[in-house]
């Protein structure tokens, strides 16, 4: 006869041998395992669009806006999950709701650095705007004055463009954490929460991966690319690997070399605006040596006109010793006449000689004037073709100003939107973000008031 205070007796005197077989809670429910295998499809699928046919172009703003959205679409995903579960916070492991809190604090900490560096990048942009806004005379060459201003703040933009936000450098820190206690938790219990842990490890994964690509070509580094594969029992871990593999060797490859920016469109703005500073420099260079050239030029007319002004004088007092010369000449030969009964025809036919002498000497004089002429009006000839040749250097200078000012106005206008929409982009994914995490805080407080009342009820 049975006692009353006996319990209930096993069948088996040493436990259920069946348990060994089939562990309690291990096997999935066909409902558990259809709401898995749509979560790791679509993550799967979000992979898939995320591979660049260029693996250069995740360096590129377009794709990093890509990248955020598809984070973003993840994790709206993973509180879509959870909803379907039916698991309730109560429910939740202390050690799964430490990894999310902890993750998600970390994430939220990197889209600050993110936004920041964006911010600070677009700030540098108003630099730029005033450059193109000082340089803006139509399609006019600017002034002397305009290169000048110009001038300054380009150079002041190159050297912040060159700069990096200190938070970044914080980041690769964080990284660092994120993929140290990255690891698949074991539950043995909860069907529930192994679906669950499984999602919550392909979406650390991918945000860890993608937000190491984001900051490694901010800041124009490898070192914060994170380097692991995803086992294959996983249905996403083929898009994942196949990613990891086209990106990360084409970034390490790009970001070894001393890079002055790493975002393409970044570097079109920073080329176009070296351009315009070495062109900007050669045209007030020109300007300063035409400025001197104009001087010295003007300096050598004064000196000739006062060198000619004291020749002129010279060659007065020349003719009047010349005069005198022949008067005291013919004197002296009318005397010697007289004296000495020379025949004065022979004087005058030495006369005619003499006088012949002097015009044969003049036109000798003369011709040589001639030649004089033709050798200044070829030198004048040369210095017109030479005018030319740099009137010709000088226009096409102006026509390549004008179209960097242009390349580099289509250039800026780019990256602002750029920035402008990948800014967003962020700010939306760090709400998404702060929103599950509230959340789940919000759950918690319900569930410990809810465990309290219960007590104090009992």
């Amino acid at each position: 006869m049975s006692r009353a205070h006996d319990g209930h007796r096993s069948f088996f005197p040493v436990g259920n041998p069946f348990r060994m077989i089939l562990p309690r809670g291990a096997r999935l429910t066909p409902k558990l395992t259809e709401v898995l295998t749509s979560y790791e499809d679509g993550l799967a699928s979000s992979l898939r669009k995320l591979k660049p046919e260029a693996a250069s172009s995740v360096l590129t703003l377009s794709w990093m806006r890509l990248a955020v959205d598809c984070l973003s679409e993840l994790h709206t995903n993973i509180a879509t999950l959870i909803t379907e579960l039916e698991l309730p916070v109560s429910d939740w492991d202390e050690k799964w709701v430490d990894i999310y809190l902890n993750s998600s604090v970390k994430l939220l900490d990197i889209c600050i650095a993110l936004s920041s560096e964006l911010a600070r990048l677009d700030q540098g942009q108003l630099l730029v705007q005033y450059v193109l806004h000082v340089l803006d005379s139509g399609n006019q060459v600017p002034s002397q004055e305009q290169l000048k201003r110009a001038e300054v703040s380009l150079k002041e933009w190159m050297e912040r463009s060159s700069e990096r936000s200190p938070r970044l450098d914080n980041c690769s820190t964080a990284l660092q954490e994120l993929s140290g206690n990255f690891c698949l938790m074991k539950v043995k219990h909860s069907a529930k929460g192994k679906v669950l842990m499984r999602a919550l490890y392909g979406i650390e994964a991918v945000t860890v991966f993608i937000c190491s690509v984001l900051v490694a070509v901010l800041l124009g580094s490898s070192k914060p690319l994170m380097e692991f594969n995803v086992p294959e029992k996983f249905g996403w871990s083929k898009a994942f690997n196949d990613l990891h593999k086209a990106i990360s060797g084409e970034l390490s490859r790009q970001l070894s070399g001393d890079r002055v920016a790493a975002v393409k469109e970044l570097e079109e703005v920073e080329v176009c605006a070296r351009q315009l500073h070495a062109l900007t420099s050669a045209a007030q260079l020109e300007e300063d040596n035409a400025s001197l050239v104009h001087a010295v030029s003007h300096s050598k007319e004064v000196a000739m006109s006062d060198t000619t002004s004291q020749e002129g004088g010279h060659e007065d007092n020349l003719k009047l010793t010349e005069d005198n010369s022949r008067e005291r000449e013919v004197i002296m030969l009318q005397s010697i006449t007289k004296e000495d009964g020379i025949d004065t025809a022979g004087i005058k036919e030495d006369g005619k000689t003499i006088s012949h002498t002097k015009e044969l000497m003049v036109l000798e004089g003369t011709s040589g004037g001639h030649q004089d002429d033709n050798r200044n009006q070829q030198d004048d000839n040369r210095n017109q073709s030479a005018g030319v040749g740099s009137e010709i250097t000088g226009l096409e200078r102006r026509e390549q100003l004008l179209n960097c000012i242009s390349s580099m106005s289509k250039s800026a206008k780019g990256l602002r939107l750029g920035l402008d929409s990948l800014s967003k982009r962020v700010g939306d994914f760090f709400q998404i973000v702060l929103t599950g995490r509230d959340a789940l805080l919000c759950n918690l407080r319900i569930s410990d008031g809810s465990k309290v009342g219960a007590e104090v009820r009992s």
